[in-house]
């Protein structure tokens, strides 16, 4: 799987990232069901304070109270909201490492918790958040527990004026992904048993300030990455730690609302990229130009297109240039249903190695680092909650990689389905199933991975 470069030209970036080929698995036992009171959502990874939106919405919030209008739902503990969720059910894997051959499959319990606590004096507002997905497979002979985006963090807003923030968030993230090389290691008979899992550290610091009908904002991130060597069917160690990397950002933001409800904006964004094998370092930049809108009839969204260029050390890519384009529509055909579709280009890295089939690779001295790709996503997500008993939701999502120094080329294609039964206002029961399909011209790399799970959730 590809590994973004954290471009962040969309605040939080997991509408649609690099990351996309485990969106579709973090669906896994979505609640669907209200709170009693109106709890924070747990945040995404960001720069800046929030998405950019429409004039009216800023009026809106210039007329609001930021401050929370009851404690309803929560525990008071001094002067902090605790909000609290807890999900738990089964899990079946069908292919725990998503490996090529040899599928490993494996049903254990899964813990879903979601702990938030908030304080927001209007001026200054501080959330302490915790999520995660843990799953426990008995059958195995190692690593029984995994996590998958089980994430702690801590984000901080101070509101100088109601024109002018300073927002700063730093977290942490375990989660997983699968490898590229696994068809590398068909050669020698042998198969990863181990996903490939990672913990990544996050930063961010911003200030933004509007003027009447203008907005601009400069922030940057930092983010660290550390992954954990694989392991295959004969016990050897497979080195991952040349995939180790900091990556460092500076964002900037100019716009300009062009009505109350239609805006355009311009976001140049600059890179820094080091890893432990440094020939895959590189720099490089993005600039893209959008029009968004609030909602008009049926719609809301916004797109943008621009140009990415990337410099790497490794002598045989050189200087690469990509064009963009992206976005963000969502259509509301009944006050029940909820279509997005959302699609973005990054950059990013892959343990992938160019070795010719039927060559010799010794899994147990480990593999040279990998290569570069670009990545294209595209996602379609839906929603059908119709009723206080049942809700319904479904997605499809296709991640295209380009290895920039291979003709390798995939194509994992993603879908998922869910139910959710509301027993009652704040406790649910869900059933979600997750295919996943790599479509590739590399031999011997394809896999499917099937995923099931069911349990309820509740939130208190």
């Amino acid at each position: 799987m590809a590994i973004q470069m954290h471009w962040l030209v969309k605040p939080g970036r997991n509408p649609v990232c690099a990351r996309v080929f485990f969106c579709a698995l973090a669906m896994l036992m979505v609640g669907g069901v209200a709170a009693r009171g109106q709890a924070p959502s747990v945040p995404g990874k960001q720069v800046f304070y929030s998405t950019i939106g429409p004039l009216e919405q800023t009026v809106g919030r210039y007329q609001t109270d930021p401050r929370p209008q009851s404690a309803e739902g929560a525990f008071p503990i001094l002067d902090w909201l605790l909000y609290g969720g807890l999900g738990f059910g089964v899990a079946c894997d069908y292919n725990l490492a998503s490996s090529p051959t040899n599928p490993q499959r494996a049903c254990g319990p899964q813990v879903t918790p979601t702990v938030i606590a908030a304080r927001n004096t209007g001026i200054q507002r501080t959330i302490l958040y915790g999520s995660g997905d843990i799953r426990y497979y008995p059958t195995l002979g190692h690593d029984q527990i995994q996590l998958v985006n089980t994430t702690a963090g801590i984000a901080h807003v101070w509101e100088i004026q109601r024109d002018l923030i300073f927002r700063v968030q730093a977290q942490g993230t375990f989660s997983q992904d699968y490898s590229g090389l696994a068809a590398n290691l068909l050669p020698t008979n042998a198969f990863l048993t181990t996903p490939l899992q990672y913990a990544q550290g996050y930063a961010s610091s911003s200030i933004q300030k509007e003027f009447g009908n203008f907005f601009t904002a400069i922030g940057g991130s930092f983010t660290r990455t550390v992954y954990r060597d694989l392991v295959d069917n004969f016990g050897n160690t497979i080195d991952e730690q040349f995939r180790n990397n900091s990556v460092s950002t500076l964002n900037t933001r100019f716009g300009y609302h062009i009505s109350p409800i239609i805006y355009t904006f311009v976001e140049p964004t600059y890179n820094w990229t080091q890893y432990a094998a440094s020939s895959l370092d590189s720099e490089g930049y993005r600039v893209v130009a959008g029009l968004g809108t609030g909602r008009i009839g049926l719609f809301n969204g916004e797109i943008y297109a621009g140009y990415a260029a990337q410099r790497f050390e490794d002598p045989t890519i050189g200087t690469v240039s990509i064009p963009v384009v992206g976005g963000r529509l969502s259509w509301f055909p009944t006050r029940f249903v909820t279509y997005t579709f959302t699609a973005d280009r990054v950059f990013g890295t892959s343990d992938f190695i160019n070795v010719t089939p039927g060559s010799t690779v010794n899994t147990a001295a480990g593999l040279l680092p990998g290569t570069t790709t670009i990545t294209t996503t595209a996602a379609l997500n839906g929603t059908w909650d119709f009723s206080r008993l049942l809700s319904f939701n479904a997605s499809v999502a296709n991640s295209h990689l380009e290895y920039l120094n291979s003709f390798r080329r995939d194509d994992l294609l993603s879908l998922g389905a869910g139910v959710t039964f509301k027993v009652r206002a704040n406790l649910g029961i869900s059933v979600n199933y997750t295919h996943q399909n790599l479509l590739t011209n590399f031999p011997g790399a394809a896999f499917t991975r099937d995923l099931i799970s069911a349990g309820a959730r509740s939130q208190f």
